[in-house]
């Protein structure tokens, strides 16, 4: 497995979560588990901070958090990644994976956010 740039977003009441964290998989074709473990690592870390959000400007409209609808994060993620065309009806979330497989400069902290 490779560390990779990635934004990952997800969609929800018309609202988007944008995270810029990283994803181990393999290239071109990751793993369900890949994927789950990485939606995993975000969803686990569902803040203001990991969607990049600024905390004094929430909103009833636009929430500061993902719904989770009582799930736990690898729950959530698995439901997600395994039934995907279900979860965008019944949890109201549409989810994507944005990478050009470049791998991770461990000397470059610079994320790429045209992704």
């Amino acid at each position: 497995m490779t560390t990779y740039y990635a934004t990952t977003r997800f969609y929800q009441n018309d609202q988007e979560f944008l995270c810029s964290w990283d994803l181990n998989a393999t290239k071109d074709a990751p793993t369900d588990e890949e994927t789950i473990q990485h939606l995993t690592k975000i969803l686990t870390e569902n803040d203001a901070e990991t969607w990049n959000l600024d905390e004094d400007n929430e909103d009833e409209n636009y929430p500061l958090t993902l719904d989770l609808h009582g799930l736990s994060p690898k729950d959530f993620a698995l439901e997600l990644v395994l039934n995907e065309k279900e979860s965008q009806d019944h949890l109201g979330v549409f989810w994507e994976i944005s990478t050009k497989w470049d791998e991770v400069d461990p000397d470059n902290w610079e994320h790429p956010f045209n992704l």
